[in-house]
């Protein structure tokens, strides 16, 4: 039987396997932006600057996670995705958990290592499976709602540490069995740790499906070598490297401006501990609502573009910049946080569309037996950039350039202006070349359909 006979699994269990994905990609994203509600904790403990946080919120996460992913990427093309993501999930939430025992620098630096190393199997795996799990015409929803665990799980971060963090801290440091004296900090690394445990559980309830690609159901995955799939994607640079490096922009905006509002909102506003849970809880209120907006409507997008264009994942991530680019530049400038909070609004709606026209553009052009190793090295190059570029910049700027730490808004402004027209170019440089790259993968499926 070929695959465009073969059956796909039913629409049920198919989205209750992306339901699955999505709580641990929301459990990710927990895990991994907890840390930037606890930077005045951790500083005072550490003593650490502005910058040496910085490495802690971007550098130490995105080392195991980025240059590693490839590697595990290629495990995942060849081997049982299920298996491989399971102990991901074990293992990302159990170096959370040692966060929580770190009392020096260099130990929550090799914690956070880990904690990237575990969450660099998630997307190379969930992607793979998900194209294996819907046929064309679904895939861009169903890798939509996947994709909603971005905003979906920083929002939630920013509920549970606005709601639970300020009585953790008025409590004081706790004396806990083994581990003796744990700050409110340390507390509140192990409490969003513990639950990964029961989500791999939850995660071997999912089968592993069929890679449908395969001409024969029988025929073993054979993975192209890595060095083959960096070739591939290096003569292709114009379709690839520069729609990766201009979705990169999403990196920076996330991680370069997302994970210093807590801060910004601390130091703009003269906000008291419980003024700035309340305001948190409000930025998880908006993450959440209207990012699944937005990752809904970009999968919705997806499709419709898709059907009428070769490069409509590309025109969809064009239109969501634009809306992403006013929310970001306009809410660091706002004199109250009411309205800088609102302004988070349409910065919601813009970054989270592109998140899952950035993934669906990735899988339609990559090859079968690369496409896995294509999704980790676009997820390489986002959070590279992101990670080492987006907290690092908007903290030396503020160490460095202004030397003030209430000037954190206006490195933020810096920063977001620069990334929303470097990435709108590139983007619009990409199109043409997208189209191309469309048109190649449709011919080579061709003969083996």
């Amino acid at each position: 039987m070929d695959k465009e006979t073969r059956p796909y699994p039913s629409q049920a269990y198919s989205w209750y396997v992306v339901c699955v994905l999505l709580a641990a990609y929301i459990l990710a994203f927990v895990d991994r932006e907890i840390i930037a509600q606890l930077v005045p904790g951790i500083k005072a403990s550490l003593h650490i600057s502005d910058t040496q946080m910085s490495l802690l919120l971007g550098a130490a996460f995105a080392i195991f996670y980025t240059f590693f992913g490839v590697l595990i990427a290629s495990f995942a093309d060849r081997g049982n995705r299920r298996n491989l993501l399971f102990a991901g999930i074990v293992f990302w939430s159990l170096m959370t958990m040692m966060c929580g025992v770190a009392m020096t620098f260099p130990l929550l630096f090799i914690a956070r290592v880990g904690v990237g190393a575990g969450e660099a199997t998630l997307n190379p795996c969930a992607l793979s499976m998900l194209k294996d799990y819907f046929p064309p015409d679904r895939i861009g929803r169903a890798i939509g709602l996947y994709t909603a665990g971005v905003s979906s799980g920083s929002g939630i971060a920013f509920i549970i540490g606005g709601t639970f963090y300020p009585a953790i801290q008025a409590a004081g440091p706790a004396h806990w069995p083994i581990l003796g004296v744990v700050e409110p900090w340390q507390q509140m690394f192990i409490y969003v740790g513990a639950p990964g445990l029961l989500i791999a559980l939850l995660l071997l309830t999912v089968r592993e499906p069929m890679r449908r690609e395969l001409a024969d159901a029988a025929t073993k995955a054979v993975a192209s070598p890595i060095g083959k799939t960096l070739a591939f994607v290096v003569t292709r640079w114009r379709a690839f490297l520069v729609l990766f490096f201009a979705l990169a922009g999403l990196a920076i905006m996330a991680y370069g401006i997302g994970f210093w509002i807590p801060e910004f909102l601390r130091r703009t506003y003269g906000l008291n501990p419980e003024q700035l849970g309340y305001w948190l809880k409000w930025r998880g209120i908006v993450s959440i609502i209207f990012g699944l907006i937005g990752v809904v409507t970009g999968g919705w997008m997806c499709d419709i573009f898709q059907k009428r264009y070769e490069d409509g994942y590309v025109r969809v991530c064009i239109v969501s910049f634009v809306v992403m680019a006013i929310g970001y530049c306009g809410f660091v400038l706002m004199p109250t946080p009411e309205l800088a909070i609102a302004f988070l609004i349409p910065a919601t709606l813009g970054a989270a569309a592109p998140t899952a026209a950035g993934a669906a553009a990735v899988v339609s052009i990559a090859p079968a037996t690369m496409r896995s190793q294509c999704v980790a090295i676009y997820y390489f190059i986002l959070n590279a950039v992101g990670f080492f570029i987006g907290p690092s910049s908007v903290a030396i700027l503020t160490d460095y350039y202004f030397r003030d730490e209430a000037m954190l808004r206006y490195s933020m402004l810096i920063v977001a202006v620069g990334v929303s027209i470097v990435c709108f170019m590139l983007l619009i440089y990409n199109l043409p070349h997208f189209r191309a790259a469309a048109r190649e993968a449709k011919a080579n499926a061709a003969p083996a359909a």
